[in-house]
């Protein structure tokens, strides 16, 4: 864990990329994008509007957008995900965008079951691929099981054909440990859930920094929910007369207190 502390101290030179997540109401979602800071939202919960117009508007105007699949939610309340409404809002963001590049979407899979994972890729691997080739940066997310996560990253490649994909890490040691992380080799890495560096996140990092120094590497987290009594005794200025003190609340924190990144 000396050796993680000493990473965490010197060694990491911040996120090309930190989402911040959890806004995917419609006051919470108005308050990031016009502050421009890299934006997480779950692709089932999007308010209409901004699924049509604001989000593909902040896409092109450069803005970083991490659409979740909710999956893990789902796992966690014992409901089924419907990827079908999944799939249909990541080709709406897509298709509207000028600018796909700037959408980082989550492909399917099953939360702590890396055989089902697969089976997962391989049903739907004509439309992750479909994903890869419009320019959208496509996570996929590795699971723990009898293959290591540098075994499961190739198989996703094999079924997949290319390796222009993001590599999906869960944040938490027991979700996939450090000496897991060690076994991956890839040019690209998605922390899922932390972006904060805690011990267990800096023992992973420490791995996955040593043995792949040039990969890009992004993370998402809440960033709301350990800010309300904050976000409510924040007076923003309102940008216009329709917006709501909330949104201009938000917004005011998130230009103090956005999480610290290097591309954003």
């Amino acid at each position: 864990m000396e050796q993680a502390s000493l990473f965490q101290a010197a060694a990491f030179e911040g996120w090309d990329i930190a989402f911040h997540s959890g806004m995917s109401a419609e006051q919470d979602l108005s308050a990031a994008l016009t502050a421009g800071l890299p934006v997480g939202v779950v692709a089932t919960r999007i308010p209409l509007g901004k699924r049509l117009f604001g989000l593909p508007r902040a896409l092109d105007q450069g803005c970083k957008v991490f659409v979740d699949s909710g999956a893990f939610t789902a796992f966690t309340k014992g409901d089924s995900v419907d990827w079908g409404r999944v799939f249909s809002v990541y080709e709406g963001l897509i298709d509207r965008t000028e600018r796909p590049e700037n959408l980082t979407i989550v492909a399917p899979d099953v939360i702590g079951n890396q055989e089902a994972t697969l089976a997962c890729w391989d049903r739907h691997k004509g439309v992750i691929t479909a994903w890869i080739e419009c320019g959208a940066r496509v996570v996929l997310p590795l699971q723990c099981g009898e293959l290591s996560a540098g075994e499961l990253l190739n198989r996703g490649i094999a079924i997949l054909g290319t390796n222009r994909f993001c590599a999906g890490i869960p944040s938490n040691l027991a979700a996939m440990s450090a000496e897991d992380c060690a076994t991956l080799s890839h040019h690209d890495f998605h922390i899922l859930g932390r972006v904060e560096i805690n011990p267990q996140l800096a023992e992973k990092m420490h791995h996955l920094t040593s043995n792949n120094p040039t990969a890009h590497f992004s993370s998402d987290a809440t960033w709301l929910r350990s800010r309300l009594a904050k976000i409510a005794r924040t007076r923003g200025v309102k940008a216009h007369m329709l917006e709501s003190t909330r949104t201009a609340s938000i917004r005011e924190l998130l230009m103090q207190e956005g999480y610290q990144q290097r591309s954003a």
